[in-house]
C-alpha cells in the first residue's frame, strides 16, 4: 500500500509540473525550468544572448532557494550566494570579468549588512564600508589599485559624501548620501 502511495503522488507531482523554456528572437535558449501552476520550481538555468549561462539556481513556489551563481557574458563566476524565499541571505562573493574578487559581504533579508570590502581588477582592496539594514552608515577606507590610502569623503552615520576613484586613484564621482541612502 505503501509503494502505491508513493507511486500516486510521484505521478501527480511529474504531470502537475511542465518544463518551461523560453528563447531570443535569434532562438538562442534564454530560459529553462520547471513551473507548477505557473510558479518557477527547482532547478532554472538562464542563459546571456550569445548562448553562455548566465544564472542557475533552485525555486520554490515561484522564490529563489538556496546557492544561486550567476555568471558574466565570458563564463566566468560573477556572484555566489544563497537566497531564502527569494531574499539574498548570508555571504555573498563578487568576481571581477578577470576571475580576481570583486567583492565580499554579507545580506540579511535582501540587505546589506555589516562590513563589505570591495577590491580593484587587479584584486586589491578598493574600499571597505559598513551597512545597517541595507544602508551605508561609513566608509572605512578607500585606495588605489597600488594600496595609496584615497580620500574616502565625508560619509559618517549615514549621512555626508563618498569619493569614487579608478584604479589609478583619479576621483570619477562624488555621491551624496542621507540617512544612508544616495541621493541623485
Amino acid at each position: 500500500m505503501k509503494n502505491i502511495i508513493i507511486v500516486i503522488f510521484t505521478t501527480l507531482l511529474f504531470v502537475s509540473c511542465k518544463l518551461t523554456k523560453e528563447t531570443y528572437e535569434s532562438g538562442e535558449l534564454k530560459k529553462i525550468g520547471k513551473t507548477s501552476n505557473v510558479l518557477k520550481i527547482g532547478n532554472w538555468k538562464f542563459y546571456h544572448k550569445n548562448g553562455e549561462i548566465f544564472q542557475k539556481g533552485k525555486y520554490r513556489d515561484g522564490k529563489e532557494i538556496g546557492i544561486w551563481k550567476i555568471y558574466h557574458e565570458n563564463g566566468k563566476l560573477h556572484q555566489i550566494g544563497e537566497f531564502n524565499e527569494g531574499k539574498q541571505n548570508g555571504e555573498w562573493k563578487f568576481f571581477h570579468e578577470n576571475g580576481n574578487k570583486e567583492g565580499i559581504g554579507t545580506l540579511d533579508n535582501g540587505k546589506l549588512i555589516g562590513q563589505w570590502n570591495w577590491f580593484h581588477t587587479n584584486g586589491k582592496i578598493y574600499t571597505e564600508r559598513l551597512y545597517s539594514d541595507g544602508k551605508l552608515l561609513t566608509i572605512i577606507n578607500c585606495f588605489d589599485g597600488n594600496g595609496k590610502l584615497l580620500d574616502k569623503g565625508t560619509l559618517k552615520d549615514g549621512n555626508g559624501t563618498l569619493n569614487l576613484f579608478d584604479i589609478d586613484g583619479n576621483l570619477i564621482e562624488i555621491q551624496n548620501f542621507k540617512d544612508g541612502e544616495y541621493v541623485k
